[in-house]
């Protein structure tokens, strides 16, 4: 999904208009990336500050639309402003809450890694670095979920993922001997589905929509 900072109105029509073109596969979930409605700039908050807009309109589509939803967003709780990322299931109901462990300064962190029930087994969801942080791994070993969802927003300034970066992502589905579902904002785009024995099961590019069966 392309996704512009700053600017929630436009991010709003963007998720709509990317969810009716998704529900024309029937899917059981759809996964938005990392800060889908607000984006992100160092270290610009504000879009913490609307965190139960975000929450109530997942919510909303989760019910509307009758599917599972994943996607990432800033929540301020108290002092602090994590970097978080729901599942929310079609009942309307929030099912799990990631906190991002793989975070710089300013933010406060997350220490828990948890599964949740569907009829399709257990799903985790992690974010974008957490892919590569120990205590992510170990926790995701722990808590052994079928599959594991993760929002991301791979940065611009870094430019296309590369051969390397995918071989990283195939890497860590087979350490976490789960399947890992990635889908990140544009640019650069892109989603990624690998299995548990790190094999790339499929993948799009840009803005393309991937619908994958696994």
């Amino acid at each position: 999904m392309k996704v512009k900072t700053g600017e929630f109105e436009t991010n709003l029509k963007e998720m709509w208009r990317r969810l009716r073109e998704a529900m024309g596969q029937r899917p059981d979930v759809v996964v938005f990336p990392e800060y889908f409605l607000t984006g992100f700039e160092m270290w610009d908050f504000s879009g913490a500050d609307l965190y139960g807009e975000i929450r109530a309109t997942m919510l909303d589509a989760a019910r509307r639309m009758g599917i599972y939803l994943v996607g990432g967003l800033l929540e301020r709780e108290g002092d602090c402003v994590y970097n978080s990322a729901l599942l929310v299931s079609p009942e309307g109901k929030v099912l799990l809450k990631h906190r991002k462990f793989q975070e710089p300064m300013k933010f406060c962190r997350g220490k828990k890694i948890t599964a949740a029930p569907t009829p399709w087994g257990r799903v985790s969801v992690i974010l974008c670095g957490d892919l590569y942080n120990r205590h992510v791994l170990s926790g995701i070993r722990e808590v052994r979920p079928d599959y594991v969802f993760v929002p991301m927003e791979y940065a611009p300034d870094y430019g296309a993922l590369n051969g390397g970066d995918i071989e990283a992502m195939s890497g860590r589905a087979r350490l976490m001997g789960t399947t890992l579902l990635v889908a990140n904002s544009f640019p650069p785009g892109g989603s990624w589905v690998f299995g548990r024995d790190g094999s790339l099961i499929s993948h799009s590019s840009g803005q393309d929509l991937l619908t994958v069966e696994v």
